[in-house]
């Protein structure tokens, strides 16, 4: 029977794999720390000596749990105010220094929210069979379906979800370099510049949960997108230090003010290499786990 350490020590080397499906599942930071909480609670419980695949059993206690987390947490959005988007995460964020890029792909925020779109056992297949390569007979036991009908879920799903596949990403260079010249120009008080880096059905998404200043609603259009983030930028972001970082595994920035985090920006991009949607988290309850030390180096 394995020992208290060696019991620990299975848990730990699943623990990354784990808080990976956990956080895709929820899109919550703390929601997913507390699905670990209670999948080491159950394995303490366990009988470990009888578990023949430690990583295997814990990834399905994990991902039951988040099944039933995110059924209850579906129905408090309902009453969430404004926009929701996933809480982000970042570059120094602990379990997402990802080399893998399929991987890193799966945590960007319109993945996240294209998530959003399915039910918690829809969510669970997708992620285990699409993002780590679970064999449908391997989903089947943690959804408690059969293999076909886990078959035919995935198949609905990626006849009915419009979206690049999963397994694809812009490049890195390509979406830092977007996101400069966009900083540049919004720095520069320069709206042309601007406006020829975004598409022509661009959105603006910003989540305050109703606790900050930010748009209830998505705003849609090159012109009026122009026109919010010029009045933003001048009005309400022309003291606040801006250090550049990973947000869901793309290029973005964190906004401090009194070296604080008060928010996060990150950019979607279309196939033409410009600006398709710009996300913004204000929601403090969704920044709260993003160290609030000084920006080094601040862009301004």
């Amino acid at each position: 029977m394995p020992t208290p350490l060696d019991s620990k020590d299975s848990f730990l080397l699943a623990k990354p794999r784990l808080w990976g499906i956990a956080y895709r599942m929820l899109g919550s930071i703390a929601d997913a720390e507390d699905a670990l909480q209670d999948t080491y609670v159950r394995w303490l419980e366990a009988e470990v000596s009888n578990i023949k695949n430690a990583e295997a059993w814990l990834m399905s206690v994990c991902t039951r749990r988040c099944i039933d987390m995110l059924k209850a947490a579906q129905r408090k959005r309902v009453d969430y105010i404004g926009t929701w988007l996933p809480e982000p995460v970042v570059e120094e964020d602990t379990y997402t220094s990802l080399n893998d890029v399929e991987l890193a792909a799966s945590l960007t925020t319109a993945f996240m929210l294209l998530l959003e779109r399915l039910t918690p056992v829809e969510r669970a297949v997708y992620l285990l069979h699409e993002v780590f390569d679970y064999s449908y007979a391997d989903t089947a036991k943690v959804v408690k379906m059969t293999d076909i009908a886990c078959r035919q879920v995935n198949s609905r799903l990626k006849k009915h979800l419009t979206v690049q596949n999963v397994r694809s990403q812009t490049s890195q260079l390509r979406s830092e370099t977007l996101l400069k010249a966009f900083l540049h120009a919004l720095n520069d008080n320069n709206p042309q510049a601007l406006t020829d880096l975004l598409a022509e059905d661009v959105e603006f998404w910003s989540d305050g949960g109703g606790k900050v200043m930010a748009m209830k609603q998505i705003i849609r259009g090159r012109l009026n997108v122009v026109a919010l983030l010029h009045n933003i930028w001048q009005n309400f972001w022309s003291n606040l230090k801006i250090k550049e970082t990973i947000v869901n595994s793309q290029p973005g920035i964190l906004l401090y003010e009194n070296d604080k985090v008060v928010g996060t920006l990150c950019l979607k991009e279309d196939d033409a290499g410009n600006t398709a949607v710009i996300y913004v988290v204000r929601n403090p309850d969704k920044l709260s786990h993003i160290a609030s030390t000084s920006p080094t180096p601040a862009i301004r």
